[in-house]
């Protein structure tokens, strides 16, 4: 939902020059940060962090690990002071210089040594690079959850865009990691579900138009659907504050058999009128809402957002379809529907 890996993005740019993908590298990593929908963006820059190099100098006793009480006797200054300057010599001292006056006894250095990786990427013109060469490299780790798919899309988006702003010719990108993923799997999801729900729509209506000769029980067989689908996304919305697009797809899938609802009464009140359903068709059906309702209903005690959404969905939809065919339906055609 909100760890590391189901937020960040990472970033490939192909093509041209090695100083064209550093300078694309670059200008990419400034338009993302200044976007507002980053925590941070890492291309191997040395200015990126710093910001954070101005925290550790100012928290440096804090965070050095050679500081003990021992540290802060004439000794154990004096032995600190003269190390640093023995590094004056050595070939970061240009980098120790300017910090000598401020961390005399090179507590800055003791953190900046600990916090070496064993391994780093490849650095290529300033910035990192593929170990094959010919791709800059970008990490970024988005503000938004990683169960946040809106969010992630924009982000995603706005990395895209950022990029072709750049107008740099002869480069590509490539992009991955979970929000892609995720991104591009709701998509064909929800792609696949809408001709899905068309084709099924259309077919089933064929169906029950040749089973009932009539318009009207056609249009008044769609409606406990309808209304399930209505009151599944009124759950929903109450108790999550929103519904994903995921959920509505399946979930009007798996509360179709509302549908059987309107058939059976359809069907079974020709027999004697919505009366005689109440007494023989009603109960039935309510053990088989039931029934659905206890499966359904351990789908609300997820950790996953989007299987309680469902959960949530499917539960509320198929009461809500129920009620309307128990209580509606007699009402819309007390006498069911003729037909073979």
């Amino acid at each position: 939902q909100s760890g590391v890996p189901a937020r960040t993005l990472l970033m490939g740019i192909d093509g041209g020059s090695a100083l064209q993908r550093a300078t694309a590298s670059r200008a990419l990593a400034k338009a993302l940060r200044d976007s507002g929908h980053f925590e941070h963006v890492q291309n191997g820059e040395t200015e990126a962090w710093a910001e954070v190099g101005t925290w550790l100098v100012d928290h440096r006793y804090a965070l050095s690990p050679a500081v003990d009480p021992q540290r802060f006797s004439a000794g154990g200054l004096r032995a600190g002071i003269n190390e640093t300057l023995s590094l004056l010599g050595t070939p970061g001292g240009n980098a120790i210089k300017p910090l000598l006056e401020r961390d005399p006894t090179g507590e800055t250095v003791r953190i900046a040594e600990s916090l070496i990786p064993a391994s780093a990427p490849r650095s290529e013109e300033g910035v990192w690079a593929a170990r094959a060469g010919g791709r800059a490299l970008l990490v970024a780790g988005t503000k938004a959850a990683g169960a946040d798919l809106d969010a992630q899309a924009l982000a995603i988006q706005t990395v895209r865009q950022s990029f072709a702003a750049l107008q740099a010719p002869g480069l590509t990108l490539q992009l991955s990691g979970a929000p892609v993923f995720s991104v591009d799997s709701r998509a064909l999801i929800e792609k696949e579900i809408h001709w899905l729900a068309t084709a099924g729509t259309v077919l089933a209506s064929a169906l029950l138009l040749l089973a009932f000769a009539s318009l009207p029980a056609l249009l008044v067989s769609l409606l406990p659907v309808a209304t399930g689908v209505l009151v599944g996304i009124s759950a929903v919305s109450l108790v999550f504050g929103g519904v994903h697009g995921i959920t509505l797809g399946f979930g009007t899938t798996m509360i179709g058999e509302a549908v059987d609802y309107a058939i059976y009464f359809l069907i079974q009140a020709r027999q004697g009128g919505w009366r005689h359903w109440v007494t023989h068709g009603w109960p039935t059906m309510r053990l088989g809402l039931l029934t659905s309702v206890c499966g359904f209903g351990a789908l609300i005690f997820s950790g996953f957002p989007g299987l309680a959404q469902l959960g949530v969905f499917s539960v509320a939809g198929l009461v809500g379809a129920a009620v309307f065919t128990r209580y509606a339906m007699p009402v819309l055609m007390p006498q069911g529907a003729r037909g073979t």
